[in-house]
């Protein structure tokens, strides 16, 4: 959820008689933000996954839940002709340099989104395209950065 200037990394809390803190979008650590939240809105009109199953339960499947140790969740989301789209949280600080992910099908899978990205102000920790081959194991190794999220898509 994002409330006025959370776009940008506003610095202070939003505040009725204080117009928000423009000014910061010329520096580079807030232009990341402001980037990062560009591209999220615009995906998120793009992936059909991401909005037309909502209030139907076969829209979700979770594929992490359970995961307190790492402070990881990933779950599927589907649209409406079942192509699924894949997003995982870090809530830890630490990076999880080989976590094993589950995906829901077989198939190549490409990091579309990566909260950690250079781009965003990140260190650019990625993954490349992943292959799921194995329909009994639907698992791959992957790169989750620290207090990050990535979006993989089914190509």
């Amino acid at each position: 959820l994002l409330f006025m200037g959370s776009e940008f990394a506003q610095n202070d809390e939003w505040n009725e008689s204080a117009g928000l803190q423009w000014y910061l979008t010329e520096y580079g650590e807030h232009q990341g933000v402001q980037k990062c939240v560009a591209e999220i809105n615009a995906m998120y009109r793009a992936v059909p996954a991401l909005w037309e199953k909502d209030t139907s339960p076969e829209g979700f499947t979770w594929l992490v839940g359970n995961d307190g140790a790492a402070n990881v969740v990933a779950f599927a989301r589907w649209d409406d002709h079942g192509a699924p789209f894949v997003c995982v949280t870090n809530f830890s600080p630490m990076p999880h340099e080989h976590y094993q992910l589950p995906f829901p099908t077989t198939g190549t899978w490409s990091e579309v989104l990566n909260t950690d990205d250079f781009a965003y102000g990140g260190s650019g920790v990625s993954n490349s395209a992943i292959e799921i081959n194995d329909g009994a194991h639907l698992t791959a190794q992957v790169k989750i950065p620290p207090l990050a999220t990535l979006w993989f898509k089914r190509s």
